[in-house]
């Protein structure tokens, strides 16, 4: 069960976390944020959400808003991941709201970009990437930007066993990187946090990481792994 696994989890991740320099942060489904809570308690790890609804408040039956989030003292929160994007119809306009209600309360939004197969293939990957960027960073102030983490998951490669090469992801972060100096200036763009995602697993992660451009790494189906997750993380620092 997913309590189980928590526990087992972070009892490897302890030994890692004395040497890693990375910052470790854990998006768990709502229903164990108890109990990791109560795990993560005193240790270098954070928590984060993996959703949120754009309203403080209001008759929304089944959502969490980012008041809630403060209640568990969550200071992160995924938000435009291309599973919500393609089963759940959240727009670009919808993922800015998201950013925009999560730094009201001062919660780090980290925004997914990314690409499809079929974007890639026509060339157009370029295009969608720098696209969803922008209306997600509309609005905000230099501040509230540099608060931003962006994870850039092809989504072609998420959960497929496929992998971006470590040169195609470092170019596409050097192309969000350039970017964000156009929406914000050099100073913004160098702070903010790059992340890549997309079957990161304990093979790649090194390769992965090393490239100048990549500053982290949004990790999927290999953080369930008790000897994967340790290992990425140990690569990260």
């Amino acid at each position: 069960g997913g309590r189980e696994l928590a526990g087992q989890m972070m009892d490897a991740l302890q030994p890692v976390l004395v040497f890693a320099a990375a910052e470790v942060v854990i998006c768990p489904p709502f229903t164990l944020l108890q109990h990791l809570w109560e795990l993560t308690e005193g240790s270098p790890v954070s928590l984060g959400a993996q959703n949120v609804y754009h309203q403080n408040s209001g008759a929304f039956t089944g959502e969490v808003s980012p008041p809630m989030l403060l209640e568990w003292g969550l200071k992160w929160c995924i938000v435009g991941h291309s599973e919500r994007r393609s089963l759940c119809g959240e727009t670009d306009d919808l993922v800015r709201q998201k950013a925009a209600s999560l730094l009201q309360h001062d919660i780090q939004p980290i925004i997914c970009v990314g690409e499809t197969l079929e974007q890639r293939e026509a060339g157009k990957h370029e295009d969608v990437v720098t696209r969803q960027l922008r209306h997600a960073l509309t609005g905000l102030n230099a501040d509230d930007q540099r608060l931003c983490v962006i994870a850039y998951e092809p989504i072609w490669a998420i959960g497929t066993g496929k992998t971006a090469s470590p040169d195609q992801a470092n170019k596409m972060h050097g192309l969000i990187r350039r970017e964000l100096v156009e929406l914000s200036s050099e100073r913004i763009a160098s702070e903010v946090r790059i992340l890549y995602g997309g079957s990161v697993n304990a093979a790649n992660a090194k390769d992965l990481l090393g490239q100048p451009e990549i500053d982290g790494a949004l990790v999927g189906g290999a953080s369930l792994k008790i000897h994967e997750f340790p290992s990425i993380t140990a690569a990260a620092g």
